[in-house]
């Protein structure tokens, strides 16, 4: 199964849609294990040196945000 990891902070401006984001497509990729991990509470891996970065499957896909649409197609394309 894929995974997605996608990396915030508290302070990030842009985590917060980052959130939404998650939140509006997990739903329409079941077959991937999408987690939210907030560098407050988490080691920050060296690959990702900014938020919000999206990493599946420990290869870095985006950082900041993509479009609902982009995240679908790359998610759905990954399987």
């Amino acid at each position: 199964m894929p995974k997605l990891d996608v990396y915030i902070e508290d302070t990030c401006w842009a985590c917060a849609e980052s959130r939404r984001i998650v939140a509006d497509i997990a739903h329409q990729v079941p077959r991937v294990d999408i987690e939210l991990r907030n560098l407050n509470d988490t080691r920050r891996p060296g690959a990702v040196f900014a938020t919000p970065t999206y990493v599946l499957d420990d290869r870095v896909i985006y950082m900041g945000n993509p479009t609902r649409e982009e995240l679908i197609q790359k998610l759905t394309n990954s399987r």
